[in-house]
């Protein structure tokens, strides 16, 4: 027999993946009110993704067998493959967390287990099964410990509800990862254990999950010539190269789309893949893509990063957003380096002051105040600060609305007077805490 392609034994694999995953969800009692459950308190599991998805990593670095595809050559860890794969594990479980499981997620997860086996597209990445139950069983260790302190003392009912739904769904992923494994690839011994600072891979799961949210204080754009319209006619793409940003620039059906030439799974150059259709293969372990929109067929809540490409005259440019964050050092390898930067804060400034220039009308920053969150807005010029957490259930109010006065919770919509800190639409009951804001020479300052 001859063998197959990474793409055949993809779609042989996948194409049941639906009826597994709802054969064995019969099977284990995972009904849709245990979906139901997950969804309701999918706000506790977003509030906790990036201590989880930390907590995870940390665990996988301790051990030699579940440390190895993490190492470069010269035995360091790879930093920037660790973040890409926080980086697919935060998209994971908040779509895990969507209460939405049809034949996309059942198909992601059926080549995840896969990859982790000798089946995988990857001939150099291995993990035994026995890690692959554990680490299952850990994430439901730390799912339901997040459940229990978030809603235990406020609605213990959808705690009980919730820590059921996760745990049968993960006996269903479970079932589904395992699946894979018919026989161990090789023996292992018990290794030596690696000391790991978890508050360096927590600081490291924050940047990524920032990063998967299009968390930044502010964006400028760099514009780049790509080149004539004639030297790229329809069907044909063009690969540029902006520092180490590697893009590739598609003129297809008459449209125009720039993708990032790395693919979401192991960084793969995804734009020299082939295109049929709107959809766009990587050619190294066959993920694919929508060209048009960079959306990830198997898991539709994550994207390739795309450009904005303008045609002027003949000419074809591609925009590039520079996200200005704020940054610190990582080190993975070595003692914690140092606290970091709150996030809104600027190098030189204490935790609870910000450059007015910085926090335009209605926009919104988070800052600290004597250790605790704090929200700052810009209100037709006028700076207001409350606490950062809604009264409710905790929402991140940073990340809310900004309606002129009113600041609106991303989690449930509930509303309240940045002035007065005074609730304008429930479900919230409680005022939320107000602080003053002064401005002297351009430097906002939070105060009691």
């Amino acid at each position: 027999m001859n063998e197959q392609s990474t793409q055949e034994r993809f779609k042989r694999g996948s194409a049941e993946a639906g009826r597994f995953f709802r054969y064995m969800a019969d099977f284990v009692g995972f009904t849709a009110e245990d979906a139901a459950a997950i969804r309701d308190s999918r706000f506790v599991i977003e509030a906790h993704i990036p201590t989880i998805v930390a907590a995870f990593y940390t665990q996988l670095l301790r051990f030699p067998a579940t440390r190895q595809p993490f190492l470069k050559k010269d035995g360091t860890i790879d930093r920037d493959n660790l973040e890409l794969r926080m980086h697919h594990q935060t998209h994971f479980w908040r779509r895990a967390a969507s209460g939405d499981y049809d034949d996309d997620f059942a198909r992601y997860v059926d080549y995840v287990g896969r990859a982790h086996t000798s089946q995988g597209a990857d001939p150099k990445i291995y993990i035994p099964e026995r890690y692959v139950i554990g680490m299952v069983g850990f994430m439901q260790q730390q799912i339901t410990a997040a459940l229990a302190k978030e809603l235990r003392e406020i609605d213990p009912e959808l705690e009980s509800r919730a820590a059921r739904g996760w745990g049968l769904l993960m006996m269903v992923i479970l079932e589904m990862l395992a699946r894979s494994y018919s026989q161990e690839k090789e023996p292992e011994i018990a290794g030596e254990l690696r000391p790991i600072d978890g508050a360096e891979v927590h600081k490291l799961a924050i940047e990524a999950y920032e990063k998967s949210l299009g968390v930044a204080r502010s964006i400028e754009y760099r514009e780049v010539l790509v080149g004539r319209v004639d030297e790229i006619p329809d069907g044909q793409r063009k690969l540029i190269q902006v520092d180490d940003l590697s893009i590739g620039v598609f003129h297809h059906q008459g449209g125009w789309y720039a993708l990032h030439n790395s693919c979401l799974h192991r960084g793969g150059p995804v734009c020299t893949g082939p295109l049929e259709g709107n959809t766009l293969t990587c050619p190294w372990h066959g993920y694919q893509y929508n060209v048009t929109d960079g959306v990830l067929l198997l898991d539709r809540n994550a994207r390739l990063p795309m450009y904005p490409v303008e045609i002027r005259g003949d000419e074809v440019y591609v925009r590039i957003p520079f996200f200005l964050r704020d940054e610190f050092e990582i080190n993975l390898d070595g003692p914690l380096a140092g606290a970091p930067l709150a996030p809104g804060a600027a190098p030189g400034l204490a935790e609870n002051e910000f450059p007015v220039d910085e926090v335009p009308p209605g926009t919104v920053i988070r800052l600290f105040f004597q250790g605790e969150p704090v929200a700052v807005y810009n209100v037709d010029g006028a700076f207001y600060a409350t606490h950062e957490r809604c009264t409710h259930v905790g929402g991140p109010l940073s990340e809310g609305r900004l309606n002129g006065e009113e600041i609106i919770c991303p989690w449930h919509d509930s509303c309240f007077n940045v002035i007065t800190g005074a609730v304008t639409c429930g479900p919230a009951k409680k005022p939320v805490r107000t602080y003053r804001v002064v401005v002297e020479n351009g430097i906002g300052r939070i105060e009691e």
